[in-house]
């Protein structure tokens, strides 16, 4: 059983609920719009991070295929057939008439082999150079050898050119219908809309619109059935078989190509916008130009505001940035940043910048400062220690960390030394990563700690440019102080 999400057979998902990263780096967000027209079944598959480097080259590899325009259109041609042949199923299901369901199994059995003979076709002019395509195009070429998928074809195609073919005369003079077989000079629906032009009912052929018969197609249908008694057997005889054309492997990897195609449309509307996104390269340094927040994107997009971007550099000898600086000047967006710049390195797809090299980690792990919870009444250092132990338990390794804003209710003295420790452990564990803070003492905790700075201008007004620079005090408190009319003249002024 082949996966377009893992060379390993059987990789099939089941993660249903959106994991704690998704809330912290706005993956949410992203994901709503990636996947909104796409449901549930695709949204959840982005929810498990790949478990090997191995399955996320082997994505990345998929990926790079499915961005080439002709695969793209091809699986995105399939794609639409398929959501026309799920439509005839359900037009089946609420049919009333027995006749009527069976040629709404016809048609769905006649657009899944000509949509999948169309994909076969058009895979191999494309010559698709990744594994997993591969894989899928020879499991569609030996599908459609089987003899039995041949017979069943030949019957469908059969019986659907017959049933394509017949034609009626309808004549309407002096209030009465006359019906006969043969060819009119007309269609049949816009003969009664100018028969009855008053008349709500949307008229189509019973045989390829209508869930339901009115009396007129109830005579058409009878005459059919009188000339063409064979083919009405057949019919029968072929519904009652229900032989399954889509087997479930098929639907299964459907649903993954959803995951490839629904993240490449998003893209693509993106680039339309102007907003780059680039093929990340594997490398042992943690390297991006012209990072940005997606999210922020989106919000800023709607708003048609400019997003500013960002570079980052993470030498091999270097583990952890430390980022200070004022309030509202962009930390906690470069941090959810550089997360999203992992996440999607992960998934095999393209991230939101210019240029990246990122290294293979084994897991993404992310902590954000929330509001103290009413409901485990346990109060927010608790919570956020609770929210810690999972992710440093042993075998945690190599890790890719964001943290934002630790230990804020705690006194400084304590969330210092806090702090010191969260570094020292995470560093210990081989892990990189991103820790935003008010804390400037944190920049110098341990060796391997990187101090980054959010900038201000001659001002002391936001740049939101992220730069390498020592832990300033003083620069946000002054801001503070002369915002709120708190300096040593101001308050000389206030009480003279």
């Amino acid at each position: 059983m082949i996966s377009l999400l893992s060379a390993k057979e059987n990789a099939g998902r089941d993660v249903t609920e959106q994991p704690t990263l998704f809330r912290d780096l706005y993956l949410d967000q992203i994901m709503e719009r990636v996947t909104e027209d796409w449901g549930p079944e695709v949204r959840t598959l982005f929810y498990a991070l790949p478990k090997s480097q191995a399955e996320e080259t082997y994505r990345r590899a998929i990926y790079g295929d499915i961005k080439k325009d002709e695969i793209y259109d091809a699986l995105m041609e399939f794609e639409m057939s398929m959501r026309i042949w799920k439509q005839y199923g359900q037009h089946r299901e609420r049919s009333l008439e027995e006749l009527q369901k069976q040629v709404w199994h016809l048609r769905e059995a006649q657009a899944y082999v000509t949509s999948l003979e169309c994909l076969k076709e058009k895979l191999e002019k494309a010559k698709p150079s990744s594994q997993g395509l591969k894989a899928l195009l020879e499991w569609i070429v030996g599908w459609t050898d089987r003899k039995e998928y041949r017979d069943f074809r030949a019957e469908v195609l059969s019986l659907w050119q017959e049933l394509s073919g017949f034609r009626v005369m309808l004549t309407y003079e002096r209030e009465r219908f006359t019906i006969a077989e043969g060819k009119g000079t007309g269609k049949y629906d816009q003969f009664l809309s100018d028969c009855f032009p008053t008349h709500e009912k949307v008229f189509k052929s019973p045989f390829l619109g209508s869930e339901d018969f009115s009396n007129l197609e109830e005579e058409l249908v009878r005459l059919f059935r009188k000339k063409h008694k064979d083919f009405f057997e057949r019919l029968g005889h072929f519904d009652q078989r229900k032989f399954n054309c889509v087997p479930e492997e098929h639907k299964r990897l459907l649903t993954e190509a959803g995951y490839y195609l629904s993240y490449a449309k998003f893209q693509r509307k993106m680039e339309e916008e102007g907003f780059l996104f680039c093929a990340p390269k594997v490398s042992d340094c943690l390297s991006a130009k012209g990072v940005y927040d997606l999210a922020l994107a989106l919000t800023n997009l709607e708003k048609r505001q400019t997003v500013i971007s960002n570079d980052a550099y993470l030498a091999p000898d270097e583990s952890f940035f430390v980022l200070t600086g004022p309030n509202q000047g962009g930390k906690t967006t470069y941090a959810r940043s550089l997360g999203q710049l992992v996440y999607f390195t992960k998934m095999g797809l393209d991230v939101p910048a210019e240029f990246a090299e990122v290294p293979y980690y084994q897991n993404l792990w992310t902590h954000f400062s929330v509001e103290e919870s009413v409901e485990t009444g346990r109060g927010k250092l608790l919570d956020e220690l609770v929210r810690l132990k999972p992710m440093m338990q042993k075998g945690q390794t190599n890790c890719f960390v964001v943290i934002n804003e630790l230990f804020t209710t705690a006194a400084n003295y304590d969330a210092n030394v806090m702090g010191k420790r969260v570094l020292e452990y995470f560093i210990g564990e081989h892990c990189k990563g991103i820790y935003v803070t008010h804390l400037a003492d944190l920049s110098k905790a341990c060796e391997g700690v990187v101090s980054l700075r959010a900038g201000v201008d001659a001002n002391l007004v936001q740049t939101y440019q992220i730069e390498r620079s020592e832990a300033k005090e003083l620069a946000g408190a002054n801001r503070q102080v002369e915002k709120y009319r708190l300096t040593y003249e101001q308050l000389k002024e206030r009480f003279a």
